[in-house]
């Protein structure tokens, strides 16, 4: 009998038990899924589990950190409560709770993550279809090589020129620099571009990111590479005897940015850490060193003796705008406008504009015998834009990234432009800005990984334009053989 009753007694221990584990993972998804949908909207696959595969969480925006161990308290402290309450419920109530707890889960799921995956009806790999691989071209470097300088400005929305209040505009000298500048039309965000990694790897390297080999026996394998089989821009300027230079604000460990910068030759890197070093009096906070610390320290460091006189590229990317409401940054003299998330996006857009306008007039203004080559750009769009539709005009052509381009001899002079307004993806800019720099190549003029360059003429159809976005993000939104077979080097 004793045995009897310790048994039963263990049983139930263990039934309770799985049943507290069970209640714990719906709450969990019911929760990760509020956390995604609430402070990033609408993501994809490919978004969680390259972050999940590339990791750096850690490295994150602290106010995001706190968010994410609230929500975790939450789950607990549900999870207990659920757990008390089904163990008294009579079994027809327990059945119900269940079902609608493991419904509610699945919902959220849907709700928040979704497979834009459209596959070719004969199975065809469309990026293989398409790729033009810039390792396998001749290259030829221009007569005088230009410095150059590309800045991805985070999540800038082309929406943010257009304000619906025009006598007070969110970005006056960014909208004046677009306006004395030349922009090539409407800039789509794929779903591969749609995180910061993914936007400017896109940019750079001509194709989508894709997350790979997450849940294969090879996992070790794909991880301790970034793309070793494909070249991408930064490689193509070293080898030709640029300089290049990386300087982001945000931790170089976040999203294996610091290890594409590297395994793609950016001989010079520098993120947060790295600027807490050189520079410990930099002001830091959210994701990183801010915009205003940032430009002048990457200025600075612009300023450095050449090796050998060579030519210099830089890369720039910003933090004060990063969602979901950006950061007050102490180093900026624009007005603060309050407290609420939309205020504080208002003054991270202005603080970043003052900032990356700053570094582009110095750049272009300093006089070392060069020509000089300016590509400025949102790194992708945020589901929504951050900010409501009393600050936005309406959008009726949908929804774009910001760029801007500009080319300029060796007196300073500007270059003239192409007139034209096209519809293109991230994957355009890697041709668009070779040819700007100047490069020639062959076999494949004018075309490079996915891209088309808008600068020839006469002008060749953009995979958007021909095929139309939404067939062309589908499509590269399955996984393709090619990609993996380019990550691996195989």
């Amino acid at each position: 009998m004793w045995r009897e009753r310790a048994t039963g007694a263990l049983t139930a221990r263990w039934m309770w038990g799985l049943a507290g584990f069970g209640l714990l993972v719906l709450w969990t998804v019911v929760g990760a899924t509020w956390f995604l949908r609430t402070y990033l909207g609408q993501v994809t696959w490919d978004q969680v589990l390259f972050h999940l595969q590339h990791g750096g969480l850690d490295y994150a925006d602290p106010r995001m950190l706190w968010r994410g161990f609230r929500c975790l308290l939450a789950v607990l402290l549900l999870t207990a409560l659920s757990l008390c309450a089904v163990r008294r419920c009579a079994r027809l109530l327990r059945v119900a709770a269940w079902s609608a707890l493991t419904v509610g889960a699945v919902v959220s799921v849907n709700a928040t993550v979704h497979d834009p995956c459209e596959p070719d009806p004969e199975g065809a790999d469309y990026l293989a279809s398409y790729y033009v691989d810039p390792g396998a071209q001749q290259w030829q470097p221009p007569t005088q090589a230009p410095d150059v300088l590309i800045v991805f400005v985070e999540s800038l929305d082309e929406e943010y020129v257009h304000p619906s209040h025009p006598d007070a505009p969110l970005l006056p000298r960014l909208t004046q620099l677009r306006d004395d500048l030349q922009t090539l039309g409407s800039l789509r965000n794929l779903s591969g571009a749609s995180w910061t990694m993914g936007g400017i790897f896109t940019a750079l390297c001509g194709l989508p990111l894709q997350p790979v080999g997450l849940m294969s026996r090879n996992t070790l394998e794909y991880s301790t590479r970034f793309f070793s089989g494909g070249r991408c821009l930064t490689d193509v300027m070293a080898q030709l005897g640029w300089d290049t230079s990386f300087y982001g604000g945000a931790s170089l460990k976040f999203a294996g940015k610091g290890q594409f910068l590297k395994d793609h030759a950016v001989a010079r890197r520098f993120g947060r850490e790295e600027w807490r070093r050189i520079a410990p009096e930099a002001e830091v906070e959210g994701w990183g060193v801010l915009d205003a610390g940032l430009v002048e320290l990457a200025w600075a460091d612009m300023q450095r003796p050449r090796r050998s006189g060579a030519p210099r590229l830089s890369l720039l990317l910003t933090v004060d705008t990063h969602g979901p409401m950006g950061t007050l940054d102490p180093g900026c003299t624009v007005r603060r406008e309050g407290v609420e998330p939309e205020d504080v996006m208002r003054s991270a857009l202005r603080c970043a504009d003052k900032a990356v306008d700053s570094l582009v007039r110095r750049f272009v203004a300093e006089r070392n015998g060069r020509p000089k080559v300016v590509w400025v750009m949102g790194d992708h769009l945020n589901p929504e834009p951050l900010l409501g539709d009393d600050d936005l005009a309406p959008d009726l052509d949908g929804r774009s990234v910001f760029h801007a381009l500009a080319r300029y001899d060796a007196e300073g002079h500007p270059l003239p432009m192409i007139d034209q307004h096209r519809e293109f993806t991230h994957v355009d800019v890697l041709p668009t800005l070779a040819e700007a720099i100047g490069l020639t190549w062959q076999p494949a003029a004018h075309q490079l990984g996915l891209g088309r360059s808008l600068l020839t003429t006469p002008a060749q159809p953009t995979l958007a334009e021909r095929d139309g976005l939404a067939l062309m993000n589908g499509r590269l939104s399955c996984r393709s053989p090619r990609f993996q077979r380019l990550w691996l080097g195989v």
